[in-house]
């Protein structure tokens, strides 16, 4: 086969699926209150679902508390499905893959002062997001990890350095360190989420 030949076939092979699928999403139009609405929605479907899973383990399947848990997930289920009705799922799609901007905070103590627990948005997952006390090495430090994590999901810790430089110690951060070196890594989708709501 000519060499010619060879290249036009290499410059039409088509991208990778994921790669073709991401680009799309990334033309899609969308506007902040309803990036909000989204990732807000996502938010409130995921923990309905761990809320239920919980309640059943705990109190059986036909507990009162477990039904109350099991008409909000159904609830936020119709919800989501009206949304999509409403913005097609394109729109979903790009609003969910855009920078986290929906914070979901749940319960407080006596005095009505504290988080009890904070959840964001991060390509459409709900991630437990938690501050840390810094150092002085590290003086903002969060932890954070999906809400429905299994024990080898793991948590992580994403911080701002002294010398205002970003570090998580996911496995994509530490790849993309490796990889880049003589060049600070981009942040992973934990640092991006953060640095987006103004946390880092």
């Amino acid at each position: 086969m000519p060499a010619g030949h060879r290249q036009n076939l290499v410059a039409r092979r088509p991208a990778h699926p994921a790669a073709a699928a991401a680009a799309a999403t990334a033309r899609v139009a969308v506007d902040a209150r309803t990036v909000e609405i989204v990732q807000r929605a996502r938010l409130i479907v995921e923990v309905a679902e761990v809320d239920l899973e919980v309640a059943e383990g705990r109190l059986g399947p036909f507990h009162e508390v477990t039904w109350h848990f099991r008409n909000a997930l159904a609830e936020s289920r119709r919800d989501w499905d009206r949304l999509r009705a409403e913005l097609g799922t394109p729109k979903l799609d790009a609003a969910l893959a855009r920078p986290s901007v929906a914070v979901l905070t749940l319960g407080c103590d006596v005095s009505g002062r504290q988080r009890v627990a904070t959840f964001i948005a991060i390509t459409g997952r709900a991630y437990h997001v938690e501050p840390v006390p810094g150092t002085r090495l590290a003086p903002v430090q969060w932890h954070i990890g999906r809400f429905d994590a299994t024990p080898d999901d793991g948590l992580y810790y994403a911080c701002r350095l002294a010398d205002r430089s970003t570090q998580c110690d996911c496995a994509e951060w530490a790849y993309q360190a490796d990889s880049e070196v003589g060049a600070p890594p981009r942040p992973c989708k934990h640092l991006a989420a953060l640095i987006a709501l103004g946390w880092l």
